[in-house]
């Protein structure tokens, strides 16, 4: 269990954030995000495309989904002087590893992002650099804007990002230091799963001199959930499929055999899907959600994340087994290691083993499971057992029961009543 979570928290600390406009001074390969008090972002206007990756999405993380952004920024020059202003944006935020003193062909990054930075009548030359001097920020083109005084431009930037695809967490608390474990352990697999997101982080704007008077942030999800619904949590050939089910065979206590493509798929919106406004364009399909803030002074807690999450959740009656299963033997080996660290090191069992709960497995662990998967279905149980650990879920609670077949859900109810 331990190596299991420690790949998920590793692979979790790529998650990286994208970038707003921003005020970066500097030369060379270490520019600094600084402010300005003589330009003022007036308005910012972000437009959000995701769409399907290039290749079929697999559990190797490889391909994964895109987005298209198109951003409109009215800049307006405060003061009565011409003004020459270094302006940045960058793609990630957390400088990612590589290596910063080597070449890069900038015309090959330009062209993979396809970033463009310009007005209505022309493109800015821009320049790619890997990360700023605090290596905060990275992915970072830069190019110089001329202002003349009171003089408004309105600026368009363009480009297309991959997004983050690995191991995700259902889990509100993701303070790993300071997590307390759940009542029933054994659940915490029910939070992993595999996960997509995208981001955008609007707190570089505050680079900018005032505040900003008008944010629109406009997204089109309905064509890609539509996708993300029929696709699963990826996608698997007839070939692959069953070889995953031979692997399960030869292997069936592992639990990295729960995840599935036919995982359910849930939000991870901040801020969260309730608050996006559905609109409707002029034409049939130009349907969208847009949040708008009037005005924006944009902070941490501010930055946009659109993510999907297919959680290790069983949907039908062989997955339910196949996960009791595997917390039966897990529970027991992990009992037979504490029994063993007791008897050989006394210490560590007084540290780190001697108020662990590990319960036997039985009817009561078997309830507890089928509480969870039934409140996920937004059929309610009032198990006190589980209530820390529906607390920390970003699925609960849940406003719109998901539909689960009636045969799983009365065998659930049997399990949860000890019939």
């Amino acid at each position: 269990m331990e190596k299991f979570l420690t790949l998920c928290l590793f692979l979790l600390g790529f998650i990286n954030c994208f970038g707003n406009v921003g005020v970066f001074r500097g030369r060379g390969q270490t520019p600094v995000l600084t402010e300005t008090d003589q330009i003022q972002m007036v308005e910012e206007e972000i437009i959000m495309f995701p769409r399907r990756g290039n290749y079929p999405i697999d559990p190797s993380c490889r391909n994964p989904d895109k987005m298209d952004f198109r951003c409109r920024f009215i800049l307006r020059n405060l003061s009565d002087k011409k003004v020459i202003v270094p302006v940045g944006f960058p793609l990630d935020t957390e400088a990612r590893l590589q290596d910063d003193k080597g070449y890069f062909n900038q015309s090959q990054i330009i062209s993979h992002y396809g970033f463009t930075a310009g007005t209505a009548d022309k493109t800015f030359p821009v320049r790619f650099v890997p990360h700023d001097k605090k290596k905060k920020f990275s992915q970072i083109f830069l190019w110089e804007m001329t202002f003349a005084p009171k003089q408004e431009i309105e600026l368009f930037v363009n480009y297309t990002m991959e997004g983050y695809l690995g191991l995700d967490t259902t889990m509100r608390n993701k303070d790993w230091d300071k997590r307390e474990p759940y009542k029933c352990e054994y659940l915490e697999y029910l939070t992993w799963g595999l996960g997509q997101s995208q981001f955008y982080v609007t707190e570089t704007g505050s680079s900018w001199a005032g505040v900003i008077e008008k944010a629109v942030f406009r997204y089109y999800p309905h064509e890609f959930e539509e996708y993300l619904a029929k696709r699963g949590a990826w996608e698997e050939s007839p070939t692959e499929y069953e070889k995953r089910l031979e692997r399960i065979k030869k292997n069936p206590t592992r639990f990295e055999h729960l995840f599935s493509p036919e995982m359910p798929m849930l939000r991870s919106w901040n801020p969260s899907f309730e608050q996006w406004l559905s609109k409707q364009g002029k034409y049939k399909n130009d349907r969208y959600l847009e949040l708008i803030f009037q005005p924006f002074t944009p902070q941490k807690k501010d930055n946009i994340r659109i993510g999907y999450i297919f959680p290790m959740i069983p949907i039908n009656a062989e997955q339910f087994e196949l996960y009791c299963n595997t917390v039966k033997y897990d529970l027991l080996k992990q009992a037979e290691t504490k029994e063993r660290i007791k008897n050989k090191n006394p210490q560590a069992y007084e540290k780190y083993w001697k108020n662990r709960n590990i319960p036997p497995y039985g009817a009561a662990v078997r309830k507890n499971i089928a509480d969870v998967v039934l409140e996920f279905h937004g059929i309610a149980r009032n198990n006190p057992e589980i209530a820390d650990f529906l607390a920390d879920q970003v699925w609960y609670p849940v406003k719109t029961p998901r539909k689960i077949d009636e045969s799983y859900k009365q065998m659930l109810l049997k399990i949860s009543n000890g019939e």
